[in-house]
């Protein structure tokens, strides 16, 4: 498995305890300690009915922008390609016939639009940044400049890529959170004393309609059940509902609001008053019900586990942030707007990257060309200058730059929680009751053309629901396991090789070997 940004959020200890339960090899060749030395094994290779594969580990080194500094004391991260450079030729030198990349690197560009899989097959010269921070994502660059690669399955940027070919290089990566394998299968035949490719290809195979695999499901079960009820358990009760999806982000509602004022009040309680604060509605299907509140709906709401940051930046910094910002929706037409309020929303951009903000007042007109959306931005009913000073809450990944929004790299930090954003929130709502959204929700935000008047009129629309079944209700838990994915084939293969790819994400290749006639 290819260690990736997650693995370092609970600290150095936990992630060395999981390492020593494993009965496999975690693999980072780019990873190393302070003073140079490999601090996780490299790589492996793995003989298959004779073909030695050699299996490369890569990690993105954009970590130390968002992880805490204790908890990757005394590491470092190293750029990918030259280490790449480096250990290629060794695992060749060692006997490999074949050369796999598994990495948790993601894209630093992708097509106009990336859930077609025929723009996968187009040439990268062709495609648009990502919003990646400097170095993040080296995915292309690493198929371009480092020579023998055949094979990479990528991870980190949450995208389906069926197939693409970069320099003859496959690359695959298979969505995110176990939705999809990634099937790579290589034809080989066999030349003198080596192994010679002669044709790859790739695709994904997503988890649906597959039975649960019991031995896994039963391993699994208590601590599922064990979780289950513990996000059940009532944190208080909301006189309305703060409503998510697109309707909470096509307007200045409740739900951006509540995440603000929790940012807002800790940064102050921690002596760090703020003038404005930014947040985003991450997912389609979190929100706030009206009655009674779970800990998994607050969780639901913020399902990162972020950190809270207060920085001071000026106002060219905001101006940029926001400009930025605006890039989430496509130009507008208002005569002629999309039937799918999702049809608004840029292919590139993902839902994570459009912040509200509290603070400050400003519009945003999507009529306008990027880059000049931005049409009023006062503070305190005074436009807002390039050198004017404020406080901000922010998230840790914001503030690093994260999503492409390099002008908070500018500011300076000036506090950090040690809790994060997601327990503050159901802290708060245990801490007010009852959560009214009419209390809450303060209009200081306009889109231009109205984008909620236009898709969901006067009313207050009903909240997107989870295409899974929800957890069972507080007092009510099922004494039915819940299903897991059976990520097994019935298919007979010739020769299987199963590898993680990013993040707990399943590749397998199969290799089908031909002798030379």
């Amino acid at each position: 498995m290819a260690i990736g940004n997650h693995e370092f959020n609970y600290g150095l200890d936990t992630l060395n305890r999981w390492k020593g339960e494993l009965n496999f090899p975690l693999l980072s060749a780019n990873i190393r300690k302070s003073d140079g030395s490999e601090a996780f094994q490299p790589y492996v290779i793995k003989e298959v009915n004779g073909v030695k594969i050699g299996i490369l580990g890569l990690t993105t080194p954009a970590i130390p922008n968002w992880e805490k500094p204790e908890n990757i004391a005394g590491l470092r991260f190293d750029n990918p390609i030259e280490i790449a450079k480096q250990y290629v030729p060794q695992i060749k030198d060692a006997g490999a016939d074949v050369i796999v990349i598994s990495q948790h690197i993601g894209w630093d560009k992708t097509p106009a639009n990336t859930r077609d899989p025929q723009a996968w097959l187009t040439d990268p010269n062709t495609w648009q940044p990502s919003g990646s921070l400097p170095d993040e994502n080296l995915t292309i660059e690493l198929a371009q400049q480092v020579p023998g690669i055949d094979v990479i399955l990528a991870g980190h940027s949450h995208l389906d890529v069926p197939k693409t070919l970069i320099n003859n290089v496959l690359v695959v990566e298979p969505s995110y959170w176990g939705r999809a394998l990634a099937k790579v299968t290589l034809q080989l035949q066999r030349s003198g004393s080596t192994w010679q490719i002669t044709s790859k290809d790739s695709g994904l195979q997503y988890v649906k309609g597959v039975s649960a695999d019991q031995q896994l499901t039963d391993l699994a079960y208590p601590y599922h059940d064990q979780t289950i009820k513990y996000i059940s358990t009532p944190i208080g009760t909301a006189t309305g509902e703060f409503p998510g999806g697109p309707a909470a982000r096509y307007t200045d509602g409740p739900l951006a609001d509540l995440i603000n004022t929790v940012q807002s009040e800790a940064a102050a309680a921690a002596g760090y008053p703020v003038d404005i604060s930014l947040a985003a509605i991450f997912n389609d299907t979190g929100h706030i019900p009206q009655g009674q509140i779970a800990l998994r709906d607050a969780y639901s709401v913020y399902i990162y586990d972020n950190t809270l940051y207060v920085l001071q930046i000026n106002g060219d910094i905001l101006r940029r942030a926001l400009e930025k910002d605006a890039q989430y929706f496509n130009p507008v037409d208002p005569q002629n707007l999309p039937a799918d309020p999702k049809g608004m929303v840029s292919p590139q951009v993902p839902d994570y990257n459009w912040d509200i903000y509290t603070g400050v007042d400003y519009t945003i007109d999507l009529t306008k060309p990027v880059g000049q959306r931005v049409t009023k931005l006062q503070f305190n009913g005074k436009d807002v200058t390039p050198d004017q000073t404020f406080r901000i809450a922010i998230n840790n990944y914001r503030a690093s730059g994260g999503g492409g929004f390099a002008m908070f790299k500018e500011g300076t930090r000036v506090w950090q929680s040690t809790n994060e954003i997601r327990d503050l929130i159901a802290a708060y709502v245990q801490a007010h009751q009852p959560l009214d959204p009419a209390a809450i929700n303060r209009k200081n935000f306009t889109l231009a053309p109205d984008l909620y008047a236009h898709y969901y009129g006067a009313g207050q629309p009903t909240s997107p629901q989870p295409s899974a079944p929800a957890p069972s209700s507080p007092g009510n838990a099922s004494n039915t396991p819940a299903s897991l994915p059976n990520t097994g084939g019935d298919s007979p293969v010739p020769v299987g090789l199963v590898l993680l790819a990013g993040a707990a994400l399943i590749a397998g290749a199969m290799l089908r070997r031909r002798r030379q006639a």
